[in-house]
């Protein structure tokens, strides 16, 4: 599994970035509330099924791909006995969807294509290349578009003209992590909203401290000291109790789910989520299920006649 690498703040004349990229294990995916930019999925092997509420359902196997575009509320359920990856890349860009939209990329339902093994090492080479921190904004974009074209290929005759949109060629923002760090003003207060908007986005997937600080652009001690003077915590115990206030809510909505669906609701172990959950709440949410139930079952006895 390659874990979730968000990438740096996009500079702005980038007409075509590279947002996120990683691979997840078959789990439940809930998204009410969509994904800030263009979400690319890869079946790598598993089966699922891809419910985008008001659009319509639909099965999504190995080799195949799915787009779903920004604020569009998604969630993918696999199969039981389905075993494999699902790979995902994130794309934004103000050229993104015309870019994708020019390539045919953009259907209402996943679709195959040929040479998916090419395609998912490409994508897990450039997760490599960023973890190892080989690989700059604009080159990304670069990579990116390359993707694009070659899915396209994949998929389409060659013939489809998709070359009237290239990514810029300008020089690289000089704006430095130690020139930001010097502000203890406004742009700290920016990364900061910044941080925890990514949190928000990001709860469910395996977004460590360290990657948010590299999208903001600050060390991982300079943002958990704007963390500790703002909210009273570190980053890492604000993003948990995060995660544990989703749990608590999606089982609020869901009071007949289990435990391990509502960790896998937040990216987190299931051991390690009934701990935190009860230190957080005071009890287990094993507990607060069947409290939840009990409550439900209460309501019926007192509506029937």
């Amino acid at each position: 599994m390659l874990a979730f690498r968000l990438t740096g703040l996009p500079d702005s004349r980038l007409p075509l970035y590279l947002y996120c990229v990683g691979t997840q294990e078959e789990k439940v995916l809930h998204r009410p509330d969509g994904f800030p930019v263009y979400q690319l999925f890869l079946s790598g092997g598993g089966e699922g099924q891809f419910r985008l509420p008001g659009k319509g359902t639909w099965t999504m196997g190995a080799g195949q791909v799915f787009i779903v575009e920004p604020g569009i509320a998604h969630e993918y359920v696999p199969h039981s006995k389905s075993k494999g990856e699902l790979g995902y890349i994130g794309i934004g860009g103000a050229s993104a969807g015309s870019v994708l939209q020019s390539a045919g990329l953009l259907q209402n339902e996943p679709y195959p294509i040929s040479g998916f093994d090419i395609i998912w090492s490409r994508m897990t080479n450039l997760w490599h290349a960023l973890d190892q921190g080989a690989t700059e904004m604009w080159n990304t974009s670069t990579l990116i578009y390359q993707l694009i074209l070659d899915i396209a290929q994949s998929k389409i005759p060659s013939t489809v003209d998709i070359g009237s949109v290239r990514p810029s060629k300008e020089q690289e923002s000089t704006l430095t992590r130690s020139n930001r760090e010097s502000d203890p003003s406004k742009d700290a207060l920016d990364a900061l909203t910044r941080a925890v908007a990514l949190m928000h986005t990001h709860y469910q997937d395996d977004l460590l401290l360290k990657h948010i600080a590299d999208a903001v652009g600050y060390s991982v001690q300079h943002l958990n000291r704007l963390f500790h003077h703002h909210y009273g915590v570190t980053g890492h115990q604000y993003m948990q109790r995060l995660r544990l206030q989703k749990a608590s809510d999606w089982m609020d909505k869901h009071p007949r789910a289990s435990v391990r669906e509502a960790a896998e609701t937040v990216g987190m172990e299931v051991n390690y989520f009934i701990r935190m959950f009860k230190r957080e709440f005071g009890e287990t949410p094993g507990k607060g299920i069947k409290h939840r139930n009990q409550l439900q079952m209460e309501k019926g006895t007192h509506k029937a006649p």
